[in-house]
Parts: C-alpha cells; sequence; structure tokens
C-alpha cells in the first residue's frame, strides 16, 4: 500500500470536483500527498493506499457503501472525515440522512456549513466536538468565477451561439425522482426511506416537471431575445428531458438549451436568473448576490420542505417570472476564506481517535469493485458502453496531487 495523506471520495464530480480540486491543490502546495478517487468508478483502486486520513462526500451508517468498505483493518490507523456534501435537508431526507451508527456518531469528523446542520447532527448522537462549523467551499469558489465572468460568458455566448446582447437564465433541475423506477423507489424504501413518501415524492415530482416544461417552453416563447439554458439532474440525461416535450407535442424553442456542457458553478456565474424546482444552486446563488427563484406550480408538501425554501421567491406563472427577470441581484458579504478554514481543519483531523471494530470485505464489496474496475475500463475503452448517461458524468481521471499525473 502506498502512504499518503488524504484519500478523497467523490461522489458527483459536477457537485463536489471544483471544491475538492481546489482544496487538495492548497494542501498539495503545505506539502500533503492527496488523491482524489470516484465511489463509483474507483474502488478497485482503494486497496491501493494507507491514507492518514479518509475524506467521505457523506456518511450515513458504517454498513453501507461506501462506509463499509473501509471497515477492514487495513485502514485502522485512518481518520475518518465526512465533508456531508448535502446540508440543506428537506423533512424527508432528514431521517432518511442522518448518522445511523456508533462509528458516524463517534469516530467520524463532520464539517457543517452552519449551526443548523450541526443541530442537525449533534440531535442525531453525533459528538458536538466531532462538528466542525465553517461555511460552504462552493460559496467561496462561487463568488470568485461571478466576479471574472465576463470572458467565459462571451466564451459561453460565442460556443452555443447565443446572441451578444442577450441575457442568460439558467435552470438546475432538480426532478431526478420524477424519472425513477418502480425498482428504484423500492431499493429507496428498503433503504430505510418512507415508503408514504417515497412514492408521493415521484408523483408530485412527475406533475411539476410537466408543468415545468410547459412553463419554460412558453416563457421562451414570450421572450425570444432570452436564451434559457436547462440544465438535468446529474443522473438524468439530456434525451430523457427531450423526450418528455415530445410526450407533451411541445417542440423545444430555439432559445431552449438543455446541456450538461460546463459545470452547474459556471453557468451561475454568468447566468442573470437562477431557477428551479427545489435544487439547493437557488440558495447558492442568492447567497452571492443572484437573483434566484423555485418554480412551485403545486403547494409543496411539508416533508419536501427546507428552512429556506421560503425565504426564496416562488412562482409558478410566466407573468410572475417575467416580473422577477426585471429585478436586480444585492451586493453579499464575501465568502473568502472558508476553503482555507476547511484545509486548516482537515489538516487538524491527522490522527486522533480510531474505532476498533473491524470487519472483513464481504461478496458484495467486492461486487463493487469488480463493478467498478468494469466502469472504468468502459469509459476508457468501450465508450462507455453499458454505463447509463447520467453515471458517465460522474466519471473522472483518479487524481495523484504529489505527482500531479493521473494515477
Amino acid at each position: 500500500m502506498i502512504n499518503i495523506d488524504f484519500l478523497f471520495l467523490m461522489e458527483h464530480e459536477d457537485r463536489e470536483g471544483a471544491a475538492l480540486y481546489n482544496i487538495t491543490e492548497r494542501l498539495s502546495k503545505k506539502g500533503y500527498y492527496c488523491v482524489i478517487l470516484s465511489t463509483e468508478f474507483h474502488s478497485h483502486r482503494y486497496g491501493q493506499y494507507n491514507p492518514k486520513c479518509i475524506v467521505f462526500p457523506y456518511s450515513i451508517d458504517d454498513k453501507t457503501w461506501p462506509v463499509s468498505f473501509f471497515r477492514n483493518k487495513k485502514w485502522r490507523e485512518s481518520q475518518l472525515v465526512s465533508l456531508n456534501w448535502e446540508q440543506l435537508l428537506s423533512n424527508a431526507n432528514k431521517e432518511f440522512k442522518k448518522p445511523k451508527s456508533d462509528v458516524i456518531k463517534s469516530f467520524f469528523k463532520h464539517l457543517a456549513w452552519d449551526e443548523s446542520f450541526k443541530d442537525f447532527l449533534c440531535s442525531s448522537g453525533v459528538r458536538p466536538t466531532n462538528v466542525e462549523v465553517i461555511g460552504n467551499p462552493l460559496h467561496e469558489l462561487l463568488f470568485h468565477e461571478t466576479l471574472n465572468s465576463s470572458d467565459l460568458t462571451a466564451s459561453l455566448k460565442k460556443e452555443f451561439a447565443i446572441p451578444h446582447q442577450a441575457d442568460i437564465y439558467f435552470f438546475p433541475m432538480n426532478y431526478g425522482w420524477a424519472f425513477s423506477s418502480d425498482k428504484t423507489i423500492k431499493a429507496k424504501i428498503k433503504m430505510g426511506y418512507d415508503e408514504n413518501i417515497a412514492w408521493q415524492y415521484r408523483d408530485y415530482s412527475k406533475r411539476c416537471l410537466n408543468k415545468f416544461v410547459k412553463f419554460i417552453t412558453k416563457a421562451a416563447i414570450v421572450n425570444t431575445t432570452d436564451y434559457f439554458i436547462i440544465r438535468p439532474h446529474p443522473s438524468i440525461s439530456i434525451e430523457q428531458y427531450e423526450l418528455i416535450f415530445k410526450q407533451l407535442k411541445l417542440d423545444i424553442p430555439k432559445n431552449i438549451l438543455i446541456t450538461k456542457s460546463y459545470s452547474i458553478k459556471e453557468w451561475i456565474s454568468v447566468a442573470k436568473l437562477i431557477g428551479s424546482s427545489w435544487s439547493t444552486s437557488v440558495w447558492d446563488s442568492i447567497k452571492i448576490g443572484k437573483i434566484g427563484f423555485l418554480f412551485t406550480p403545486e403547494p409543496r408538501p411539508e416533508w419536501l420542505n427546507t428552512f429556506w425554501n421560503n425565504k426564496v421567491t416562488n412562482l409558478s406563472s410566466v407573468e410572475e417570472f417575467m416580473v422577477l427577470t426585471q429585478e436586480k441581484g444585492i451586493d453579499k458579504e464575501s465568502p473568502i476564506g472558508i476553503i482555507d478554514e476547511i484545509v486548516d481543519w482537515l489538516i487538524s483531523n491527522i490522527g486522533g481517535d480510531h474505532y476498533t471494530t473491524f470487519t472483513p470485505l464481504n461478496k458484495s464489496q467486492w461486487l463493487y469493485s469488480l463493478r467498478s474496475r468494469f466502469r472504468e475500463f468502459s469509459m476508457k475503452h468501450l465508450n462507455a458502453s453499458f454505463i447509463n448517461k447520467g453515471m458517465q458524468r460522474d466519471y473522472f481521471k483518479p487524481i495523484n496531487t504529489k505527482e500531479h499525473t493521473d494515477v
């Protein structure tokens, strides 16, 4: 095994990549050896490394993937950290996402963006001393991107043939549940999701998705001078959205672009306005001074509510949308310094308490490794055969900061 300082596991490159690349670059400059691997494409590589600290994208239960893989004696000296990338939780998600095992509650060190998430963790049994409140690193990255967006704006408009004078309206949509099969819903229920809410969630998402497609089509027809950029949820393909338009017998207006090109952060930085179903990207945008809204064509169920939903504009009509396009963003306090604080906190976590109970790798974990080996091979050599388009978006080559090359 190769001795390294930090092993970072990444679930969604689009969500976590920019922050992790920034964090590991700063750690590398301080002399720390970091490797970034995927939770879906690189688990067969985990055994190559002996990290002082393993940094997970989330942590719920040590009996489920990916934490379960590291409950082996190989990593008995490794400190465990969770960056908790999903912190703006709905009421339904809180029960599903809360820490459920003693390893997560007692031995993991947790990053919280604010006191409310720390309260959520602590009320779930996490030791208060194991939670550090710092802030959301994405806000700092968004802030910097927005300050320096003129060149990117010009480049994007040229690439997508958007007129120079046109405003860009960005819609990072979060209707993943609308596309869930019965098998997927049943799997979520088996993992602990409330059965009644799970089926309601899919039905509500489907209805809202259909109404959104009609809404944005009408908005684009009414406002032909500006451009509407739809970005599907990471697990959903462009073709799946195009099919919804087709099923509703709607032609996609020329000023609507459905794309997964460029990051959410980049699109937010160049957009005049950001709208979504219930994506936290709206809250992130507002926190840096952008105009944002939630498309709410039906009353939002209580189980879907979060603390911030009613602190932003909620609308359901094109007329309301057109009024909002005339508003201006407001200046916000700079979030600079968050990433440096996170880097210092990560360094401080090297060493400390370790859990003392271990489990051997079981059959399902070995199958995970075999599956990830095939997925990586397919992405490299088989043109991503047998890998759905949504998952393809999460692929990246392993990162080794010591050598500044792919692993």
